[in-house]
């Protein structure tokens, strides 16, 4: 297992990998419309790491900035025959890493309360409850890392 940061090449490996990834949690990857943020990848996030099983894709994490003192942790996805093996942790403890080195003071993300196992991740990661910081309907967990 290795974690790379994207680079543009990476593109079409990472589409496939949202588009089969998402499905197992219920969602459908729509690139160009409710997660068009992944359209453009280097633009919309200032950290994407990549995580691979030899050749292939099976997890990503992302940070993209709030402004200049915070940042969000997104994009954390793994395919569910990897869980339990401690790799989201690693991801997700690679990103907020990535976002320390760049200066950032407090990373929050949004998340669905629904999702038990990303929300004991998160907070065995240190992350707390806070106020909505954002408008993502869909989100009804807000929570922040000092």
């Amino acid at each position: 297992m290795e974690i790379m940061n994207y680079s543009p090449d990476m593109r079409e490996r990472v589409h496939d990998f949202l588009g089969r990834v998402f499905p197992e949690s219920g969602k459908s990857f729509e690139p160009e419309g409710r997660y068009s943020i992944f359209a453009d990848i280097e633009r919309n996030f200032i950290v994407f790491l990549c995580l691979f099983d030899r050749d292939s894709i099976i997890g990503t994490a992302a940070v993209k900035r709030l402004n200049d003192s915070a940042c969000e942790l997104k994009g954390l996805y793994l395919y569910k025959d990897y869980h339990g093996r401690g790799l989201g942790f690693k991801l997700a403890d690679t990103a907020v890493e990535a976002a320390r080195r760049l200066g950032f003071e407090r990373i929050f993300l949004d998340t669905m309360s629904g999702y038990d196992r990303a929300m004991r991740l998160y907070e065995k990661m240190g992350f707390v409850r806070t106020d909505r910081y954002n408008d993502n309907e869909r989100a009804d967990v807000f929570m922040v890392k000092n």
